[in-house]
């Protein structure tokens, strides 16, 4: 059964620090505005409910998405996706990294409609899991509580709690043959991504 996207929010996780790039990958410039400028754009397309997880609502408030703090204390990634799916309107949440340009909507509603009877619906590529490029209910939050207060940081370290559709490569390809959806911004050598013609065009 497909999934209606009217029950799906979105949640944007930047609270990271960007060591490796030096900078707010954020908002590095991609065809003349901010990379999160893009990811906001392309989650529009799918949902009304667009949140950004941060501590710095002065930086990305302007930008049409409402921010909610982070996960306190800081604990990376699997902290603010707890905040988010605590926070979101609808049942379902569609999780992205903020510094993934390539969105595709194509495979996101893809695996908006393969969530079913599962909790998590994640690719998998030949380097594992992409759980900052997937679709969570809400009653994922609470597994993902207990890890964090076990000390646990790892994003995937939940997944043993719930009911989990692994999308593999073969499976997400047909939605997405490049690839591009799932590319990540994380160090000045990523930036040629979005400056080659052979991406881009």
């Amino acid at each position: 059964m497909i999934q209606s996207t009217s029950t799906v929010s979105a949640i944007v996780l930047a609270g990271g620090q960007s060591r490796r790039m030096g900078r707010d990958k954020a908002l590095i410039d991609f065809q003349g505005n901010p990379v999160i400028v893009h990811v906001i754009a392309a989650l529009r397309e799918l949902t009304e409910d667009v949140l950004v997880v941060s501590n710095r609502a002065d930086l990305y408030s302007p930008f049409g998405a409402r921010v909610v703090p982070d996960y306190h204390p800081p604990c990376g990634p699997l902290g603010g996706l707890a905040v988010g799916l605590q926070t979101m309107l609808h049942e379902l949440a569609i999780v992205v990294a903020c510094d993934m340009p390539f969105l595709n909507v194509t495979l996101l509603r893809g695996l908006i409609e393969r969530i079913a009877q599962y909790d998590a619906v994640v690719p998998q590529t030949g380097d594992g899991f992409e759980p900052l490029h997937a679709v969570y209910r809400r009653n994922c939050h609470d597994p993902i509580v207990q890890r964090l207060e076990h000390g646990e940081r790892r994003v995937i370290s939940f997944f043993a709690d719930v009911r989990l559709r692994v999308v593999p490569e073969s499976e997400w390809r047909v939605l997405d043959p490049t690839g591009r959806s799932l590319v990540n911004l994380n160090t000045p050598d990523d930036l040629n991504l979005l400056r080659s013609p052979a991406e881009n065009g």
